[in-house]
């Protein structure tokens, strides 16, 4: 994910969550919220299944 606002203002030792659905990212530390661009969702996919080769098994025959 792309954020310039979230790169610029999460520094090291900041606890950090992400939504992959929404794009949004929240550091929980300074108690800030961020909106990047979400993943697409064929890329959502692959991440649910546990990667590009577990999609790809569960999907060689549709």
């Amino acid at each position: 994910m792309e954020c310039e606002a979230a790169a610029d203002a999460i520094e090291a030792g900041d606890t950090v969550s992400i939504d992959f659905n929404t794009g949004v990212i929240t550091n929980e530390t300074k108690n800030e919220t961020y909106q990047a661009q979400p993943f697409p969702e064929f890329i959502q996919k692959i991440i649910a299944k546990g990667g590009l080769m577990p999609y790809l098994k569960e999907n060689e025959n549709a």
